[in-house]
């Protein structure tokens, strides 16, 4: 049991660069219980803050990734009622409210966090993850054992996981681009879903999983004003609670809305000059490199400018894709600025993810209004004959996202889910059946009408708002995109670089407020008006009027020229195509329209195969026989 935990923090050092620590609990009639913790000092630098932590008395030891932003207001709570605390940090703090709540305290908590605790008197085991999922956690149980970890990459290394690659996360992957929650890509591995906590006993059987926060239902304001002053509010809260630490803190500032947003408020709060940070590209001057400098300016900002040539970016490359948990067509990008970020002194930087979700900034938000149109005329027809036009409109409009998207809709007939499903798809439905193997496609069950796996769609409560066609499409952006690709992506890869990543417009509070606000609320003459209105003269004209760029990599021309090798070399693989579950005249058939130039064949496809691909050969992973 030592052995392998201490494979599994090993395997985890990069998250935890500052100590470590294992605790190994013996029974005599039951099995053995291991913690071990991998620490990046935030909070308290000293040893007193290493984990696993223990309760003086030794009935409770707990592990926590993250950080609990409320925890000196706790703290005083606790000291009021006697408590004695040996260290400063929000650890202890969760730990002693625990040991006097149990799992009650989980609705105290604000803040990004997993962890796992253990009552030695019961032997029983809690783990915990916070209420948006910004902080992962894994697990694998069955026969007596119970094991998790923050990164698929830490149970894999404990080499008691079978490396089957799950075909419903399969499908689910090339749908989407990237795996769906609660279920992952190895069959016996799953996530604990966000806001929920897991009860194991003293002999690893799972008791109890539950629930413990949900979006609120919507509530009309007394009036915009109102909701404007509401939401400003809970944007400077959250914005103060977020910068608690004893490090080297910043912000990442691409030049958009959310980010100036968070800069805006950080030089009205935070203690000494605000540390600002932008990545760009040397060879590309229509980047938000200029804007990012103006927001510096404004608000006087220490302001590092790190400018990579394409040659650095490519030469990382190979590491970057190593450090995937999860294949993803994503992350690459978060990466490259994480590493940045890290070397440039920082040790926690604020982002700016979460606010087009929440406010409404992605296109989807109108897409999506307009995509239901398309249905709707057609909805008196029944499902056989709108799959048919479906089918007949993907053919006319070719394999293309924007065919796709079409089809999708009119099969849709104006189911909301349907149709957002269809638009945020990278393969169609049709595209994953020629992909996969015969072998891939026997072990997926029939999804019902939205082909998303059964245990995603029972985590999405879509007709909490009624009608309210805004909040429906951002609770999807939240519980399907941001969730099982944003948050995750992002923890993985600035970690990877030991780098902590805190997303003040995920601050629950302010979830809650703006979600519950009428989608009416929330739209106007920009995206994202509401947090527009809400920062008002705070934001630059010309970072309201700029349509956002972001750091985005010239993946489509790398793919023709410095990356090419790389996708041939896994796409052309014989067996590890077979072993991913994928059909090696579908995919060849895939790369051979990239490469001529079809317009129905983008780069994202491609990429999506490469990465799937060449995760499941560097992990050893295939489908099950």
């Amino acid at each position: 049991m030592e052995a392998r935990a201490a494979r599994m923090s090993r395997a985890l050092a990069h998250r935890g660069p500052d100590a470590s620590g294992l605790n190994l609990w013996p029974s005599s009639s039951a099995p053995q219980t291991a913690f071990a913790h991998r620490r990046l000092a935030i909070i308290d630098l000293s040893p007193a803050g290493r984990q696993p932590m223990t309760t003086t008395d030794g009935r409770y030891s707990i592990i926590l990734n993250g950080e609990i932003y409320n925890f000196q207001a706790l703290r005083k709570t606790l000291e009021a009622s006697g408590v004695v605390f040996e260290t400063n940090t929000d650890t202890e703090v969760l730990l002693q409210l625990y040991a006097r709540q149990g799992r009650a305290c989980l609705g105290l908590l604000e803040g990004m966090f997993a962890f796992a605790l253990r009552d030695h008197q019961s032997g029983e085991v809690i783990i915990a993850r916070d209420r948006l999922g910004i902080k992962p956690l894994y697990y694998c149980a069955g026969d007596g054992l119970f094991v998790f970890a923050s990164e698929m990459r830490g149970l894999l290394a404990s080499e008691l996981i079978p490396r089957v690659l799950d075909a419903v996360s399969l499908n689910a992957y090339l749908s989407f681009g990237a795996v769906q929650e609660p279920r992952t890509i190895i069959r016996h591995v799953q996530t604990l879903p966000p806001a929920h906590y897991l009860m194991v006993d003293e002999c690893g059987r799972i008791t109890e999983q539950t629930r413990y926060w949900e979006l609120p239902a919507m509530a009309m304001p007394a009036s915009r004003a109102e909701a404007i002053a509401e939401t400003r509010a809970r944007l400077e809260a959250s914005l103060r609670s977020h910068l608690i630490a004893d490090v080297p803190l910043g912000a990442f500032l691409s030049g958009g809305i959310d980010s100036s947003a968070l800069v805006a408020l950080m030089s009205r709060y935070a203690p000494g000059r605000v540390k600002t940070l932008t990545v760009c590209f040397e060879e590309r001057e229509f980047n938000e490199r200029h804007l990012a400098r103006q927001v510096a300016d404004r608000w006087g900002t220490a302001h590092t400018e790190v400018a990579l040539s394409e040659t650095e970016m490519l030469a990382s490359l190979e590491a970057a894709i190593n450090d995937i948990d999860q294949p993803t067509i994503d992350g690459i990008n978060t990466w490259i600025v994480a590493r940045a970020t890290k070397q440039a002194g920082l040790t926690v930087a604020l982002s700016g993810l979460g606010g087009d979700e929440l406010f409404g900034g992605y296109p989807s938000f109108r897409r999506a209004a307009r995509l239901k149109r398309y249905g709707l005329p057609i909805n008196w027809l029944n499902k056989p004959a709108r799959q048919q036009m479906a089918k007949v409109t993907e053919k006319l409009l070719g394999d293309s996202l924007r065919g796709q998207k079409a089809a999708s809709a009119i099969a849709a007939g104006g189911d909301l889910l349907q149709t957002y499903a269809g638009m945020r798809g990278l393969f169609s439905k049709a595209s994953r059946h020629q992909l996969l193997t015969a072998k891939a496609s026997s072990q997926i069950p029939g999804n019902g009408r939205y082909d998303i796996p059964s245990e995603t769609l029972a985590l999405i409560d879509w007709n909490r708002n009624g009608g309210d066609l805004f909040n429906r499409v951002s609770g999807y952006e939240m519980s399907l995109y941001m969730a099982n690709m944003l948050l995750r992506d992002t923890d993985a890869m600035s970690m990877a670089s030991a780098l902590e990543v805190r997303v003040p417009l995920l601050d629950h509070h302010l979830v809650e407020t703006v979600y519950a606000l009428p989608g009416e609320i929330k739209t106007g003459r920009h995206p994202k008006q509401l947090l527009i209105d809400a920062m008002g003269a705070d934001l630059l004209p010309e970072v309201v009027g700029h349509k956002k760029m972001g750091f985005a990599l010239p993946f489509e021309r790398w793919m023709h020229t410095s990356l090419k090798a790389f996708v041939s070399d896994a796409l052309k693989d014989t067996p590890a195509v077979a072993d991913a579950g994928l059909n090696l005249a579908a995919v060849s058939e895939v790369i051979e329209r990239f490469e001529g130039g079809s317009r129905s064949t983008s780069w994202s496809r491609v990429w999506g195969l490469a990465i799937l691909v060449d995760w499941c050969r560097r992990h050893g992973v295939s489908i099950a026989a």
